[in-house]
């Protein structure tokens, strides 16, 4: 599992549990960071996380833009980061580049929303992609089918781009996902909150806890 925000106080917390493998962030996470520049909050988290992955994703409103801002973070933080990035002509562009440029860096491609985009992610050799479930929702896209599809054109075509999903609203989404096939998901920290603490199961446990005092106080 994967935590998504760059809030330090969040990572920081969630950091003392292993099975959080890593974290990823966007530009929209990094500017509710209003008092920090992106390098800053990039080299913030790095010092939580040791050596768990991290994804940054690259912006830019062209292929040359792409790839000069990957430039910079590889130079910048070398093999600590991971690469986050966009699953459009621009970005299978890009990828290409980037990867013969660097062959170790990992790389994520992001906001994805069909079948046949996260198939061209594949053929391009993204390490994984992010299907972002929410928002297919919203949008009249059927999230668990084209997830599950994916997979199992994956499988089909023995291509080993794994499934990092993302975008949530609630735990039944994440849960959702993993079912229809994704290798890992990558979730905010609210609603990890929520899937640590059940409701029913939070009652239950201070009605245990309830009667242990009562039982005591014999």
């Amino acid at each position: 599992m994967y935590l998504d925000t760059a809030k330090i106080e969040d990572i920081k917390w969630y950091s003392h549990f292993d099975w959080i493998k890593g974290i990823t962030t966007n530009p929209t996470l990094m500017k509710k960071i209003p008092t920090e520049k992106n390098d800053d909050i990039v080299e913030n988290i790095l010092d939580i996380i040791g050596d768990r992955e991290l994804f940054v994703q690259i912006s830019g409103n062209t292929t040359k833009g792409l790839i000069t801002n990957a430039d910079r973070l590889v130079e910048k933080f070398q093999n600590k980061v991971s690469l986050k990035i966009q699953t459009d002509s621009r970005g299978f562009e890009a990828i290409k580049i980037i990867k013969e440029k660097y062959p170790t860096i990992k790389t994520l491609g992001t906001v994805i929303f069909s079948v046949e985009q996260a198939y061209l992610a594949g053929l391009a050799g993204f390490d994984w992609i992010a299907p972002y479930f929410n928002r297919m929702e919203n949008n009249g896209i059927d999230a668990f089918k084209t997830i599950k599809n994916i997979n199992k054109l994956y499988t089909a075509h023995a291509l080993e781009t794994k499934i990092l999903g993302a975008s949530f609203k609630n735990t039944s989404q994440v849960m959702e996902t993993l079912l229809a096939g994704a290798n890992n998901v990558t979730i905010p920290p609210e609603i990890l909150k929520d899937m640590m603490n059940n409701k029913l199961a939070i009652e239950s446990i201070e009605k245990f806890n309830q009667h242990a005092i009562e039982v005591n106080n014999r």
